[in-house]
């Protein structure tokens, strides 16, 4: 359910960048050296439009410009020995139940879509930027590692794009921990032990000649050995 997060980071970060426009002013004026006048249009055009966020493939009645979140690819990368990560105590349990656990890669797809090619290369820049101020809040929320960020053009595909937008596509790529907890294995488990049991009819064959160190007796009435 990553694609959540990444709804509510990039809604947080459109909404700061509105309430701050500095935040656009740092971005294309400081480090893309654009001229004054074209970073005011862009700070007019985002005033006016914002951006929108959702998840999933966008849709001919979506209200646009439109940055959407899509998965696209996810699988199991590396595995633990026995998939074993320790044990985990639950709230209602009194004993752990055994954590299993396994490496995931990730990959989702933001789509940006406007209906002018300059709106879209500026638009794909905002998002980009959030998403890189954002890696933080991603690794402190959800233990993310191993990030790697990438973007294109993607041609007009009448299948997935309506034909008037113009379409950038950024993508994140990721790993994380996927764990689950194995409450069968607790039926398994010896949840205590009191004192030391020995057979009655047991022998030093029994531990395999291994010393033990434990010296017996028999209680009589009085409390004598």
């Amino acid at each position: 359910m990553l694609h959540r997060y990444l709804h509510e980071l990039l809604t947080i970060g459109i909404q700061k960048m509105k309430d701050d426009s500095r935040l656009l002013d740092d971005l294309f004026e400081r480090w893309y050296a654009l001229d004054d006048s074209e970073v005011d249009a862009i700070k007019q055009y985002f005033a006016a439009k914002g951006l929108n966020v959702a998840n999933g493939y966008a849709r001919r009645d979506a209200k646009f410009p439109l940055v959407t979140i899509t998965l696209g690819a996810e699988g199991e990368t590396d595995s633990f020995l026995g998939d074993s990560a320790g044990q985990i105590t639950t709230m209602g349990d009194d004993y752990g139940a055994d954590l299993l656990a396994s490496l995931w890669q990730h990959t989702y797809n933001l789509t940006v879509f406007t209906e002018h090619p300059d709106v879209t290369a500026y638009y794909y820049e905002i998002v980009k930027s959030i998403l890189i101020a954002g890696l933080q809040f991603l690794v402190t929320e959800l233990n993310l590692f191993q990030f790697k960020i990438s973007g294109m053009d993607l041609a007009p595909d009448p299948q997935y794009v309506p034909e008037h937008l113009f379409v950038r596509q950024l993508t994140l790529t990721c790993q994380r921990e996927f764990q689950r907890i194995d409450r069968e294995s607790l039926l398994a488990k010896a949840f205590g032990i009191s004192g030391i049991h020995i057979d009655k009819s047991g022998s030093p064959s029994d531990v395999g000649g291994v010393k033990t160190l434990v010296t017996f007796f028999t209680e009589g009435q009085n409390g004598e050995e």
